[in-house]
């Protein structure tokens, strides 16, 4: 490895939960993180307002998830649009039922606090202005508050949103368009605040929905058919919110102070590319779309948790050809279908015809019915992304997806759970077979790969050997028994086996293994 301290350093411009999130994962994996951020301190106002139950449990594997859990609101019905009738989040397969209400505020605070404690330099009032780069490394010129100064890193990440500097600089376009409607979000103080922690409405006029912040502020989402047109500088004041408020939400909630509110336009946009040489671009600054759902924060955490191994490898000399492109393999085709069905919902909620008017309607109507919800949750919840396998791979049907926590019997001396053996971000193989056959392959990969010999628990009817990667997706699933195509999977993502003897197959069956936790 070369000398120069920044051949082993990656610089993440941005601290917003991105860029927090990355700094986490890169820190943990012992790479040099050194983080950029503008603005001189934390802004107190909060663009997103939750934790879905999938970005829950990414934090779960890396044993993060506590601080957040304690600090928000769990919240399990999710208010439809009417005042009665809610999707029920404890349909869920997962050990987050429920939506976390917690500012982004305190997300970025927990985030950067965990960031600081696994090693990550945190540099405020540090305004990226230039950017070059060549075949070993980045420079980057960066205005302090005193002086301007260059640095030099392995590698950069912008995760410094919509407008990213770094994606300027980068040359890399940011196709779209803007919508000309705008909507509102206010911060105010309610003298009369609605009974359930979230709520919302729907009427032909628009939506309203409350969320709860700090010291009795509520957030205000308005989307107002009758005032979509007004310039987004024209302030919004009290009596235009109590006027919205009372015409779609059907009450007075009492709007008093408005403690920070926006009139804006939502664009819907995707980096024409997601890396460019030695750049990378992740969370707003790779795309952004309307706040529908707040969406916005979980595709970041996620950019985040699939870059940040693949990053660490490649920084670490141990990456496999063509690991870092997979990020943009897998994450793109994720934000386009997310701007599709953002976009579709928007137009749906904006059109004033009597087709839509009555669409909204029955669309209610269905969604009260259980079993028709659990689509829907499971989408919003996160847990429905699957990657798609290499072209050509032979990986098994659970390749890809995203595995719900469960016990891990046989796995040592007491009960673990999955999400547990995940927490050092290294591949983890479960095989649950008598034999141990996957077990004594992917015994060539002894570091990279921790191999668990156990029965998951619960419900769930799994192949009998797994190959997870560190950001907690199936690499490959198939008959412990006969593990073809597993090394091929190692190959893949994990790289060339280490040399050592050939692994003999363990002695161990799973029937002690059971015998010894019974």
């Amino acid at each position: 490895m070369s000398a120069d301290p920044s051949a082993a350093t990656v610089t993440v411009i941005g601290a917003g939960p991105t860029g927090l999130a990355l700094a986490c994962e890169l820190a943990a994996a012992g790479v040099h993180c050194r983080v950029l951020e503008k603005r001189p301190r934390r802004v107190a106002w909060s663009r997103a307002m939750g934790l879905e139950p999938r970005t829950l449990e990414m934090f779960d594997m890396r044993g993060m998830a506590e601080p957040f859990v304690d600090r928000g609101r769990p919240w399990r019905l999710q208010p439809l649009g009417d005042r009665a009738h809610h999707l029920d989040y404890a349909l869920l397969d997962t050990s987050f039922p429920y939506v976390l209400i917690l500012s982004q505020h305190h997300t970025e605070e927990l985030l950067e606090k965990r960031a600081v404690e696994l090693g990550a330099e945190i540099v405020r009032d540090a305004e990226l202005t230039g950017l070059t780069q060549d075949d070993t490394g980045v420079t980057l010129e960066v205005r302090g508050p005193d002086r301007r100064r260059t640095e030099r890193a392995a590698y950069v990440v912008g995760c410094d949103g919509v407008r990213s500097r770094v994606r300027e600089l980068s040359g890399i376009g940011f196709t779209g368009r803007s919508y000309r409607e705008s909507l509102v979000v206010a911060d105010v103080r309610l003298t009369a605040p609605p009974a359930a922690l979230v709520d919302a409405r729907i009427a032909p006029r628009g939506l309203v929905a409350v969320f709860p912040l700090d010291d009795g502020v509520f957030r205000l989402v308005v989307l107002d058919r009758d005032r979509m047109r007004l310039p987004v500088e024209q302030p919004v004041t009290p009596e235009e919110l109590t006027d919205s408020v009372l015409a779609v939400f059907g009450e007075d909630l009492g709007v008093g102070e408005v403690v920070w509110a926006s009139r804006f336009r939502s664009d819907q946009r995707l980096a024409d590319r997601y890396r460019e040489g030695r750049v990378l671009l992740a969370g707003d600054a790779a795309h952004t779309h309307l706040p529908s759902g707040g969406q916005g924060l979980q595709m970041g955490i996620q950019d985040a948790f699939n870059l940040g191994w693949k990053l660490a490898a490649e920084v670490q000399g141990r990456a496999p050809a063509a690991l870092l492109d997979s990020y943009e393999a897998e994450r793109a085709p994720v934000a386009r279908r997310v701007l599709r069905q953002t976009d579709r919902a928007f137009r749906f909620e904006t059109s004033r015809s009597a087709l839509a008017n009555a669409a909204r309607w029955a669309g209610m109507r269905l969604m009260r019915v259980r079993p028709l919800q659990r689509p829907l949750i499971d989408d919003l919840a996160g847990l429905t992304l699957r990657y798609r396998p290499a072209s050509g791979a032979t990986t098994g049907r659970m390749t890809g997806r995203r595995l719900p926590d469960t016990p891990l019997y046989g796995a040592g001396p007491s009960v673990t759970r999955l999400y547990e053996q995940l927490r050092d971000q290294r591949f983890l193989l479960v095989d649950q077979s008598p034999d141990g056959r996957a077990a004594a392959v992917a015994g060539h990969w002894a570091g990279p790969v921790r191999t668990v010999r156990a029965v998951a628990g619960g419900r769930h009817r799994w192949p009998t050997a797994l190959l997870l990667r560190p950001d907690g997706h199936v690499a490959w699933s198939g008959d412990g028994a006969r593990p073809e195509g597993l090394r091929a999977a190692l190959h893949t993502w994990v790289g060339e086996a280490p040399q050592r003897p050939e692994p003999r197959l363990p002695e161990r069956t799973m029937d002690d293994a059971m015998e010894e936790t019974a």
